[in-house]
């Protein structure tokens, strides 16, 4: 039978129209945008300049295992090694044993991605696995200055010096979600630095394991908070008593699959009225929130399914970009 040549009346790809091009463009990852389709032609670079598609640059969905994609041969600098040898030693075990490709440096992707974006990105979203040094947290902060929504992962350079210039060029910043863990990083979170630059901060989420120093810091510097998770954290009651109390402004606070709830030494309470920790923080809550999320105490799939105790950071990969608090998903 003889071919028909009907290419005639067939769009090629490169003269689709933009609207055609940025509907596809949205189902693509930052990564295919940036090394892919911004490559393929003309119109295809242009169309990838559409500020539709930079509204949020999501990288924790780039973290296919077996592609060439934004992760580091160096998971923790050598000043960190020569005090902490431990904590290189633990991050070298979570590299290599959840198969982390080593590829693209996170500054190389954020200057491919700044050149698309200009600055209309509002939401950014770290991958989980990336540990962002000083100057990659810099960068973004100085490009990408009109961000409102802000996921940080367990490693990134947390010096005061880069926190205190990072925050201060997110003014616009209102949710904040980290992954913190002190006696892994060995590290301190900065509320504190947070809360004297982000005076527009409202919705906070902490994964990690959270104790009465953070709330202190966070009652100190961030009364601006109205919404709290400690969603999939280990949490002392104290501080969230010390919350619930001094939180002037806090009306839902998540404690949803927390891996343990527990008493810091010294507490003035009589165990036999916190038999039951969920009752007596319900208690509590009543008197101040206009909501508490917990979880069925005997009967929550999400905690039956918890890491085992020496993998704890699954938990944190797995969870942390859930949340009964609609503003904090992500």
């Amino acid at each position: 039978m003889e071919k028909v040549e009907s290419s005639k009346g067939v769009s090629n790809w490169e003269t689709l129209h933009r609207y055609i091009l940025v509907i596809i463009f949205n189902k693509l990852n930052v990564m295919d945008i940036t090394m892919g389709a911004s490559r393929v032609c003309t119109s295809w670079f242009l169309a990838s300049h559409d500020k539709t598609l930079w509204n949020t640059v999501d990288l924790a969905k780039i973290q296919q295992k077996g592609r060439p994609i934004l992760f580091y041969k160096h998971q923790v600098d050598n000043e960190v090694e020569e005090e902490f040898p431990l904590t290189k030693t633990t991050t070298w075990y979570l590299y290599d044993t959840h198969g982390v490709e080593e590829g693209m440096s996170l500054l190389k992707l954020l200057i491919k991605i700044t050149n698309l974006n200009g600055t209309v990105t509002k939401n950014l979203f770290f991958n989980f696995h990336s540990y962002i040094k000083e100057k990659e947290l810099k960068f973004a902060a100085e490009r990408l200055k009109n961000i409102e929504k802000l996921a940080l992962p367990i490693w990134f350079d947390s010096t005061e010096e880069s926190c205190r210039f990072s925050f201060s060029q997110w003014k616009n910043l209102k949710t904040l979600i980290i992954v913190h863990d002190s006696y892994l990083t060995k590290t301190i979170f900065e509320f504190r630095i947070v809360g004297e630059n982000c005076r527009n901060l409202t919705n906070l989420k902490y994964l990690g394991t959270f104790q009465v120093y953070y709330s202190k810091e966070i009652v100190c510097y961030l009364q601006s908070i109205k919404r709290l998770s400690l969603r999939c954290s280990s949490v002392s009651i104290e501080a969230v008593l010390w919350l619930m109390k001094r939180l002037e402004n806090l009306t839902i606070l998540n404690l949803s699959h927390c891996k343990e709830l527990y008493m810091s030494s010294g507490m003035d309470m009589n165990p036999r009225t916190i038999h039951d920790y969920n009752d007596y923080l319900v208690q509590a809550a009543t008197q101040k929130l206009e909501k508490l999320i917990i979880c069925p105490q005997y009967n929550c799939k999400v905690c039956k399914d918890g890491p085992n105790g020496f993998e704890p950071h699954l938990s944190f990969q797995k969870h942390w970009r859930n949340d009964e608090i609609k503003e904090l998903e992500f």
